[in-house]
């Protein structure tokens, strides 16, 4: 995914909404979310559904949802150069974060030298957390997030530079003004996921992209010839249930969401 908004304890009846685009190449090719994996508990013995989108190229997920309401996802981090082949598929990484017995323990593990660059995000109603994974640094820096409107997009979390968050934290946060509640929420962050609005050329931040290619990166929903967004996702979650998986498979703003949450029904695949 490239743009990710946490709503943390401000929705009333939705401790964690979590807003989210997955920007890809077209020619990438992608399944619907299904359901992914079912990992045991080590303490119930229960049996929990995964369910996510899934990148047929790698066999990972940038999204990924259980049924206790954890999740796990992912945004690339913005690079001037192409990462080295032979790295492995941060979206492995995801899928595997999200049947972790241990997040904390999965990520603390995690060697930075595999994989390009990404910020992995965590957690449940409870608490939320990203890993600023650097492969260039070889380093592996975990912050937890407060409550309120949070974006991520290719850096750390509102991190300047990145114009469609500044703008999607700010047009989130006049949506709960008006709808402070789940689902009454869910309308306007579909929208806001669909947005067009650009920058100006003169505005658009510093890049080694085409200046016309740069400017589009600054809207929430990205067309290009090539690149754009490919789907979007919104997942309300309480401690321990999800209380709603939102999917639409194709760009927000022309394409509608659908309820998925019966992927995460039944005890076993």
């Amino acid at each position: 995914m490239c743009t990710i908004a946490f709503l943390i304890e401000i929705v009333a009846g939705a401790p964690l909404v979590i807003a989210a685009n997955r920007d890809e190449l077209y020619a990438r090719p992608t399944r619907s979310p299904e359901v992914l994996r079912a990992t045991s508990s080590p303490t119930s013995g229960q049996t929990s559904r995964i369910a996510g989108g899934l990148d047929v190229l790698s066999g990972g997920t940038w999204l990924a949802v259980r049924a206790d309401a954890r999740f796990a996802a992912v945004t690339n981090q913005r690079a001037l150069a192409t990462p080295p082949l032979g790295l492995r598929s941060r979206g492995l990484a995801v899928l595997e974060l999200a049947a972790a017995p241990d997040p904390d323990a999965y990520v603390a593990a995690l060697d930075p030298a595999a994989y390009a660059s990404m910020n992995l995000a965590w957690g449940d109603a409870t608490g939320v957390r990203i890993a600023y994974i650097r492969r260039e640094d070889r380093t592996v820096d975990v912050v937890s997030l407060p409550p309120g409107i949070h974006v991520l997009c290719n850096d750390r979390v509102d991190a300047d530079g990145f114009p469609r968050g500044e703008r999607l934290a700010a047009a989130i946060e006049r949506a709960v003004a008006v709808a402070p509640s789940w689902p009454a929420i869910a309308e306007p962050l579909s929208a806001l996921l669909g947005d067009h609005t650009r920058v100006t050329l003169a505005d658009t931040p510093p890049s080694h992209l085409p200046p016309e290619l740069a400017r589009e990166l600054t809207a929430t929903c990205i067309h290009s010839d090539h690149y754009g967004t490919r789907s979007a996702s919104i997942i309300a979650a309480a401690p321990g249930r999800v209380l709603s998986y939102r999917h639409t498979d194709g760009p927000p703003c022309t394409t509608h969401f659908v309820e998925q949450r019966h992927l995460l029904e039944g005890a076993a695949i």
